[in-house]
């Protein structure tokens, strides 16, 4: 049921998109400080390279997040073994002679 609903969502998006696109052909040129202007371009290319640039950015943010959560594992993992060799150093037994008998 789940799976349909994703699929109906994304037909409407998609739609939603296409329409969005037809109605919004107007060129638009961004004028930013200093003089600087883009080219015209319609208004929904406008708004799918933001969209897209969003993306990107939030792709590149995850995968700085990532690669700094897998470095913080591996020395996790490494001090989990440390400690676990140190356990085990002071479960090995005591030499034969040196036992106390009860």
């Amino acid at each position: 049921m789940a799976k349909v609903l994703k699929t109906i969502f994304l037909a409407l998006l998609f739609i939603l998109g296409i329409t969005f696109s037809m109605e919004n052909t107007g060129p638009v040129a961004l004028r930013y400080y200093f003089g600087l202007e883009t080219p015209p371009m319609p208004l929904f290319l406008l708004v799918l390279f933001s969209i897209l640039l969003g993306i990107c950015l939030a792709g590149i943010g995850f995968l700085l997040d990532e690669r700094s959560l897998r470095r913080s594992v591996r020395e996790k993992e490494r001090r989990i073994a440390a400690l676990q060799e140190e356990a085990r150093s002071h479960r090995e037994p005591e030499a034969p002679g040196l036992r106390a008998e009860g």
